[in-house]
């Protein structure tokens, strides 16, 4: 090597956090970060398309729990990254989103490919900053890192002028301090008063439950959340990225935290303490009227900002939610006494037993088929490791109600702002972390249109996904929603293409499908053909339980 630049600065710095791949399209104003990361062993997965290379950064660190990286050039590499970011901000991942830009001195001076990528970036990311100073670049990296992995997590942006990529530096200039060394240590407990408050309320209720939303993903492991459900006998439900958090097959695991998915959840108007583990009270809990006015609250979150956001709540607990489930756990092994509440759980499996044969029940064997004749006759390809990714469309929440979530971050879904096609480049951030598993994506034939091309990305960096695509070209959940609210459709119909010729060009591996029968054989060659595939499934469009639920809350009914 040469010499040392900034760029090899600022991938050394990468590297210390952990970093071992970057998703990207190389562009001018990054060549030198390249060109160091090649030099510092970082792997680079070029997309072909700035939004699904940021995407595929969201996927990988919801699905690893862990950071991760999208580098793109300044200005046009920048814009097209950038429609991924707000679905990023909204699902609270921890990206570090990395743009090059010209020269430092010609800023303002409408500079090469010169836009304003602080302001873009500002409103949805947690931090937003231009490194100005060679010195400064370790720094800048770990405040990005400790910002985006500190409190609720999400994403951070920096941009680096080529300039400092280019300026050499000398070994003095390389980093001084490990990550431990400049972020916060340990796992802030709650405030030992309200944990007995808590335990309390909870050892006391009838119809208790827990709720795990997005920044239990990152902070709760598995195993102390299990210990806190059985020990105290207490159901509970998980959703946004806490999905899989307790497998859905566990008898105290009542799968999806939304009752527009899931009729069990719907019981929550019946529950008096609902212990809240970084779930919001946002518009699908109505603000927290999803819960009876009598209801006692205990929100548990990293963030103070979020406790009692919407609604009043009986105990407010800031702290790590790990710590916080193990001192709640402690502090109800402590109380004697307790509350029978067999027949409420009771109740809550006897919900989900009737919900999943009523599910299994459509799946009819007619042609075009129902997508739970998709989803009932690919369930046996399924595993505790596989990865399943949802995109949008109402054929992909018949899967988000039937299929199960085993482990965390093996169960994903677009997300709050839910960004259509995103599941293509999920599901390829999903193989690349977890190369053994079997890792299936379900998308709707409009949502397959924004990424296909991916399928290129897919095997050139041998990505040997499978995506089971419903067909019924329509944009099929507006189409509902138009049809419901205004007797006709506008612009909602697409023309029948067989998306396996389609793919099959660019490479893959694919199948067509029109019977019932022969779903479950075709994803099982898909998968055992060691190749990217793609499985084309002839539906019929029709309203989803999230479709059903939607329209009720709008119209009344």
């Amino acid at each position: 090597m040469a010499k040392l630049t900034g760029a090899h600065l600022f991938i050394r710095c990468l590297k210390m956090e952990g970093i071992e791949k970057v998703f990207t399209i190389v562009g001018d104003t990054i060549l030198p970060l390249v060109d160091a990361a090649e030099d510092e062993g970082i792997q680079f997965i070029d997309a072909r398309h700035e939004g699904a290379a940021l995407h595929m950064a969201d996927g990988y660190a919801r699905i690893t729990g862990r950071p991760a990286v999208g580098m793109f050039t300044g200005g046009p590499g920048f814009s097209n990254a950038i429609s991924a970011l707000p679905a990023i901000y909204t699902s609270e991942s921890p990206v570090i989103f990395i743009a090059g830009a010209a020269e430092l001195p010609q800023k303002g001076m409408t500079a090469f490919q010169e836009i304003d990528q602080i302001g873009m970036t500002t409103p949805v990311t947690k931090g937003s900053w231009m490194i100005h100073d060679k010195t400064r670049i370790p720094e800048f990296v770990a405040t990005a890192f400790r910002t985006a992995t500190t409190g609720r997590p999400g994403p951070v942006h920096l941009t680096l002028p080529i300039d400092l990529q280019e300026v050499e530096i000398s070994e003095d200039d390389l980093p001084r301090y490990m990550p431990q060394e400049y972020r916060p240590m340990g796992r802030p407990q709650g405030d030992p008063t309200l944990i007995e408050q808590a335990a309390t309320l909870l050892k006391g209720a009838k119809k208790p439950v827990i709720i795990a939303g997005n920044p239990a993903r990152y902070s709760v492991d598995p195993a102390q959340l299990q210990e806190l459900a059985e020990s105290t006998g207490i159901p509970v439900f998980t959703v946004e990225q806490a999905r899989g958090l307790l497998d859905d097959e566990h008898p105290l695991c009542f799968g999806y935290a939304d009752g527009a998915l899931n009729p069990t959840a719907r019981r929550f108007r019946e529950a008096d303490v609902v212990l809240l583990l970084g779930k919001r009270l946002d518009h699908r809990y109505r603000y927290g009227g999803v819960f009876a006015d009598s209801a006692k609250l205990v929100q548990a979150d990293p963030s103070a900002a979020e406790i009692g956001r919407n609604r009043g709540v009986a105990v407010g607990i800031e702290g790590d939610l790990g710590a916080v489930v193990e001192q709640i756990t402690a502090a109800c092994k402590a109380v004697s006494t307790k509350e029978n509440i067999a027949p409420w759980v009771a109740t809550l499996t006897s919900d989900a037993a009737a919900w999943d044969a009523e599910l299994r029940a459509k799946a009819d064997g007619q042609e075009p088929m129902h997508p739970l004749d998709v989803y009932t006759n690919l369930e046996q390809h399924l595993d505790e490791d596989t990865v399943l990714v949802m995109d949008g469309g109402d054929y992909v929440q018949w899967g988000r109600s039937f299929l199960k979530a085993r482990k965390p971050g093996r169960f994903q879904r677009l997300g709050p702002l839910s960004h259509l096609g995103a599941a293509v480049p999920y599901a390829m951030a999903a193989k690349l972390a977890y190369p053994e598993s079997k890792v299936l994506a379900f998308s709707g034939d409009g949502a397959f249109g924004f990424y296909s091309m991916e399928y290129d990305t897919c095997i050139r960096h041998n990505i040997n996904i499978t995506t089971v695509l419903g067909n019924d070209h329509t944009w099929g959940i507006d189409k509902t929603f138009q049809m419901a609210y205004y007797n006709r459709a506008v612009g909602t119909d697409l023309r029948p293409i067989r998306y396996d010729k389609v793919v099959e060009a660019i490479g893959a591996y694919t199948e067509h499908v029109d019977k019932p029968a022969d779903v479950g054989p075709a994803v099982g060659r898909a998968l055992d053909s060691g190749r990217p595939a793609l499985v084309d499934v002839a539906i019929r469009s029709g309203a989803s339980p999230l479709a059903d639920a939607m329209i009720a809350r709008r119209t009344g009914g």
